[in-house]
């Protein structure tokens, strides 16, 4: 049986490379979902859906997408809402415009036949269950959440951060805890995911509790699908990659900086090859020799 895939792809700028993934993930029984930050106003619409032969790719710009911020989560919902209209789809990836695919088409179709009803969901449970800052996340009112990273002047972006941790410190002198009330666990783990109709149309039916917890959470789109996936029973139907990420990514944050991933280049061409992840991230056209590279070694 062929399995129906869609592709959300979270998209900022970079509209080459981003053409590039969509034209890699080109495939019949494939279609792209892609949501574009508000903030852009101009960016080649037409181009990119005029890019692919054999998928339909449908382009949203609903959100103005803020760093860290709730409005993450919201166009990430909007995109899971939106594809299962068009769909459903057997499976829903969930991917930035800075990834590319590892492997070929039919041998990623051919992984996730073999695995058909597995959720591919990565799960940090060591730092949630002893990070204070994860916990804070959620019991804390973020109220600033958006001004940390939106002004191109760092000096106004370290105001912002100064008023944001005065507020956040008042509210742990006070013993603020918002969801003190909450019959759900709150996981953590990265918001790229590969995941069955059945856990997409959860998170869909829970919209409204999930934009009560997540509202003024700080970075909630790394437990949005980790906590519907254990409080609505899929605990039993995760796959463990005794190799690498259960989400089978290939994201580098060790070379990273200021909380971004590690950009691959050419000289990581070994390292890509040996892994056993599907998708990595991130990659920068600014470096096409690897890109290169990549789209050769997947066609």
């Amino acid at each position: 049986m062929t399995l129906k895939h869609a592709f959300l792809i979270m998209a900022h700028g970079d509209w080459d490379q981003l053409k590039l993934l969509l034209q890699q993930i080109d495939y019949p029984n494939h279609d792209i979902f892609i949501h574009i930050d508000q903030k852009q106003k101009k960016f080649p619409k037409t181009a990119l859906e005029l890019s692919t032969r054999f998928s339909k790719v449908y382009i949203f710009s609903k959100y103005k997408v803020f760093w860290g911020g709730y409005s993450q989560t919201m166009a990430e919902i909007y995109l899971f809402k939106k594809s299962r209209e068009y769909g459903p789809y057997d499976y829903y990836h969930m991917m930035s415009g800075q990834d590319l695919l590892l492997v070929s088409n039919s041998k990623f179709d051919e992984f996730f036949a073999k695995n058909n009803g597995k959720e591919f969901v990565d799960f940090k449970d060591y730092q949630n269950e002893h990070d204070p800052e994860i916990k804070r996340r959620t019991k804390l009112y973020h109220l600033l959440q958006n001004y940390r990273r939106r002004f191109k002047c760092q000096f106004l972006n370290e105001i912002f951060i100064f008023f944001e941790r005065c507020l956040l410190a008042l509210q742990i002198v006070l013993c603020v805890n918002r969801v003190k009330n909450l019959n759900w666990k709150i996981k953590l783990g990265s918001n790229w995911v590969s995941i069955t109709d059945d856990l997409v149309e959860n998170i869909l039916k829970n919209e409204l509790k999930l934009r009560k917890i997540f509202k003024w959470t700080n970075c909630s789109d790394e437990l949005l699908v980790q906590t519907v996936a254990f409080n609505c029973g899929f605990m039993s139907h995760m796959y463990h990659n005794f190799y690498g990420e259960d989400n089978m990514r290939l994201v580098d944050f060790s070379r990273g900086k200021n909380g971004s991933p590690y950009t691959f280049t050419i000289y990581d061409k070994d390292l890509l090859r040996k892994s056993n992840a599907l998708i990595a991230r991130k990659f920068s056209i600014k470096n096409s020799e690897i890109v290169d590279w990549i789209i050769k070694e997947t066609k």
